[in-house]
């Protein structure tokens, strides 16, 4: 089998030739490595390779192979997002205060996945600390859409969804704390799923805002989304909001179809969007309802109001989780002749100006000066949103939405007012506030990079969520390869 028609094969696929032996894992390796080796200088995917790490993987991955055990990922090459802790790699977060980091622990995720017979391929880029919507955040520098390199790949996790796009990866883990998995899938036409919170132990992967953190994964399609989540979801003892999901099959009944379920659009949602966006949602709601789904439309009025409320609850919570960074228990250390001056040094000169601005703004709202009164009314204006949503889905099964306004935006169309950039989270955080799961996919385009829709369900509803998307996905391939020009 040649290099190109190894990169084309899904993890599913991966698995099935490994276990036939067909393949081995270094192959397979190989021929990712190989891609990521040419790709890489021009795109900006990885900020950390691990090839001899990968290939010391591969060769245990072919012995376990050879005595007849083939894990669920075994020889599967794939990324991390470098915000997750992998022991003995480095962890920058795309930031200089971390520069130099080497954990000596592994994050959850991270840990399963090997165990499973995963092969690291290294740890890809993001905007820093997690706090951005474009990749255009890092220490590192930019990202670039592998479909464009004009565009944007999305963010926080552009990196993880440019090297499943390209593919210098066959999956990749990343983090959804508003968005920050589904949209980078949108603009780079892979999927991405936000599982339940909790799902997925959070250990080891460094705190955004803790409430609303989410670890994803990307795939080049849905049956692999739902076969990597079966291997990561399960009860982690050192994170105590995981959930005993271990052995959930969500695999099981994807091509069931989705007739009888009662699925909604969202009113007045295409005042948001532009012309491809309304067109995919449609489109996806028409085929929806050729396969059996009853489509009805839904008032959620907290919409409007989800990314002022997520925007203080992060800030507010980042505040709180970055503070340890100030070169005296954590951070790159700066020059100063008192710890008031180290720290001033180390925050100053460690923190890009977008992680600041988050600072700052989650500072001023627990502050002394506001008596604490005002967060205490986003957290309460949060759980109404929660009352509503969950309430919502006592009567209907899914939402249907966009994911984003629309495809790809340019790199830089944001540097003159970067916080009009947190408007491309509108249709994301509802998730993150609620804990309720989310999968986006590519729905067609606007003639030459892709949309994606998403579908978003109540608690621990993944199964019927990739139920639904698998369906539609079927259904929706010729429409993305006939407007993106992807084939």
């Amino acid at each position: 089998m040649k290099k190109n028609d190894i990169l084309d094969l899904t993890v599913c696929e991966i698995v099935r030739v490994v276990r036939k032996r067909e393949l081995s894992a270094s192959d397979i390796l190989e021929a990712y490595i190989a891609s990521a080796e040419k790709t890489d200088t021009e795109v900006n995917a990885y900020i950390t390779k691990t090839y001899d790490l990968a290939r010391a993987q591969a060769r245990r991955a072919d012995e376990r192979i050879a005595d007849g055990d083939v894990p669920v990922l075994c020889g599967v090459p794939f990324a991390v997002k470098d915000n997750f802790a992998v022991s003995g790699v480095p962890m920058t977060c795309a930031s200089e205060i971390l520069r130099g980091f080497v954990p000596p622990y592994s994050a959850a995720a991270y840990e399963r996945a090997a165990e499973a017979g995963g092969l690291l391929l290294g740890k890809t880029n993001l905007d820093e600390f997690a706090m951005g919507s474009s990749c255009e955040k890092s220490v590192f520098g930019a990202t670039k859409n592998p479909l464009d390199r004009k565009k944007s790949p999305g963010g926080s996790s552009g990196g993880s969804a440019a090297a499943v796009a390209i593919p210098s990866a066959a999956w990749a883990l990343a983090s959804d704390t508003g968005g920050s998995a589904r949209q980078p899938a949108a603009f780079c036409g892979v999927c991405a799923v936000k599982p339940t919170y909790g799902a997925v132990p959070r250990y080891g992967l460094t705190e955004f805002a803790s409430s609303l953190d989410t670890v994803c994964t990307i795939t080049r399609d849905v049956r692999d989304s739902a076969y990597v989540l079966e291997t990561l979801v399960g009860r982690d003892c050192r994170d105590m909001t995981s959930l005993d999901l271990a052995g959930t099959k969500y695999t099981e009944g994807i091509e069931d179809g989705v007739k009888g379920l009662k699925i909604a659009l969202v009113n007045g949602w295409e005042d948001f969007v532009d012309d491809a966006a309304v067109k995919c949602v449609k489109r996806t709601a028409d085929v929806l309802r050729k396969l059996g789904a009853d489509i009805v439309t839904v008032d959620v009025p907290c919409l409007g109001e989800a990314v002022e409320i997520y925007l203080t609850v992060s800030a507010a919570e980042a505040s709180s989780n970055l503070a340890r960074y100030d070169g005296i228990r954590y951070g790159k250390k700066a020059d100063g002749e008192s710890v008031a001056e180290i720290m001033k040094g180390t925050r100053s000169g460690g923190f890009g100006d977008e992680v600041k601005r988050r600072i700052l703004t989650g500072t001023y709202v627990l502050s002394s000066v506001l008596t604490g009164d005002y967060y205490r009314r986003i957290k309460a204006a949060q759980a109404e949103v929660c009352r509503r949503i969950y309430d919502l889905f006592g009567k209907i099964d899914i939402l249907l939405m966009p994911t984003t306004a629309g495809a790809a935006f340019d790199i830089g169309s944001f540097n003159e007012n970067p916080t009009d950039m947190y408007g491309s989270d509108r249709f994301t955080v509802i998730g993150n506030l609620t804990g309720c799961p989310a999968i986006s996919l590519p729905a067609g385009g606007d003639g030459h990079m892709p949309v994606g829709v998403m579908l978003m369900g109540d608690r621990r509803s993944e199964p019927m969520l990739y139920r639904a998307a698998f369906a539609a996905e079927a259904e929706l391939k010729e429409f993305v390869k006939g407007e993106t020009g992807n084939e």
